[in-house]
């Protein structure tokens, strides 16, 4: 049983910026997914608070920004002992073709913010910055999960797979002892959780308001709406615009625990069962998307999703 609540807008301070505007967060909740026997797709539904929101100008992978922001303080982790991550993530939101684009932070100075994955891009536009999801999230927000037991695993470009382990109160990695709690979950994507026992994870946040890329990549994705309210209709989802029509598979995974899936087609239109036949919008019984559920693509090549907001600005 899926729980949901959400409230009004709060408002929470840029607590990087020395003296930016205040940022409001939003429609804010909280959502409980049940997890199975087995384990599930996992996907989180909403975003962390924005923490700094405005123009911007950027050149070289480096955004130049009015505010004065506090030096370092989106920096990506810096461990000695483990791989680093992306604390934080700059996401385009002015109009044109870049609109919902993901790039990491970093790092940052008083007035600029250098990302990642920003080739060819240059010129002035909005941005939002708002901290990662990441797996030590996840391990405070579930409940009943098996130490070194149960498990989750991302899909990466080229076919890549990657395992962590939980550990009672974060996650190692596959060795059993590198820290893993600083592993990023993005916007729009997720994991596969192998679970040894039933338990649950409530999800709290804010409802996403503005447009997102979400990454397909060749090979094998996990992508999900990041939207809490569990209703999202994959025949008007757009998920098709990331695939090849007839050619590329996206599959629902089941939430029974059996970890079986329901393949889905694009004719280039609109969504397909697998039997080929046009998923209807309107029929009542059209098949949904659950909350923190998503699909794996088989793509034959990189695309992205592009998903409108779940309450628009």
């Amino acid at each position: 049983m899926k729980k949901l609540n959400v409230a009004l807008a709060i408002l929470f301070t840029a607590v990087m910026a020395g003296n930016a505007e205040p940022v409001y967060s939003g429609v804010v909740g909280y959502s409980k997914l049940e997890i199975p026997v087995g384990g599930r797709l996992i996907a989180p539904v909403f975003i962390k608070p924005v923490v700094f929101t405005g123009s911007a100008t950027i050149s070289s992978g480096v955004l130049t920004v009015p505010s004065s922001l506090t030096p370092n303080a989106l920096n990506q982790t810096a461990f000695n002992d483990r791989p680093n991550f992306p604390k934080y993530y700059a996401k385009i939101t002015s109009s044109g073709s870049n609109e919902g684009l993901v790039l990491d932070v970093v790092s940052n100075t008083a007035s600029t913010i250098t990302v990642s994955g920003a080739s060819g891009l240059s010129g002035a536009l909005s941005i939002e910055v708002v901290p990662h999801y990441n797996l030590l999230d996840f391990a405070n927000e579930s409940s009943g999960l098996l130490p070194y037991i149960d498990a989750v695993t991302f899909y990466d470009s080229g076919n890549g797979k990657r395992t962590y382990y939980y550990t009672g109160s974060g996650f190692v990695a596959d060795d059993y002892a590198t820290p893993a709690d600083q592993v990023v979950v993005y916007p729009g994507s997720g994991f596969i959780l192998n679970a040894g026992a039933a338990s649950s994870v409530t999800m709290t946040g804010c409802v996403n308001q503005t447009k997102t890329l979400v990454p397909v990549y060749a090979g094998e994705s996990i992508v999900a709406p990041i939207d809490p309210s569990g209703i999202t209709k994959i025949a008007v989802s757009n998920l098709g615009s990331a695939m090849a029509p007839y050619i590329d598979a996206a599959s629902a995974v089941l939430l029974d625990g059996s970890l079986a899936t329901t393949t889905y087609y694009t004719d280039g239109n609109g969504m397909l069962n697998d039997s080929y036949s046009v998923l209807d919008p309107n029929d009542v019984n059209t098949p949904k998307v659950a909350a923190g559920n998503g699909f794996i693509v088989n793509a034959n090549g990189d695309g992205y999703w592009v998903q409108s907001p779940v309450i628009g600005k």
